[in-house]
């Protein structure tokens, strides 16, 4: 029986990787995403919505940021979400 629940994941992940375009190393978010979809755990946030969350969180702080004319701070802010986002844009 898990061997069938494996598979069906396997299955749903590389169906959301072929129809993100096949992007590079979004595996874990893929197969994290298959899991919810397959769990039917609609109470709970899937990982795409604490990525959106976070998203607008960090836009919230950018705008908070260019409100108090912190240009430098803002400039600084958003380097580094871009390396966390990208590790190899530092390079």
């Amino acid at each position: 029986m898990a061997t069938d629940k494996h598979e069906q994941i396997r299955r749903r992940a590389y169906e959301i990787w072929e129809a993100e375009g096949r992007p590079d190393g979004a595996d874990q978010r893929h197969w994290l995403q298959a899991s919810d979809e397959l769990a039917g755990e609609d109470e709970h946030e899937t990982l795409q919505d604490l990525l959106d969350e976070d998203d607008r969180d960090d836009a919230a702080l950018l705008q908070g940021a260019g409100e108090s004319g912190d240009r430098q701070g803002r400039d600084k802010y958003q380097r580094g979400l871009d390396l966390l986002r990208d590790p190899k844009s530092g390079q």
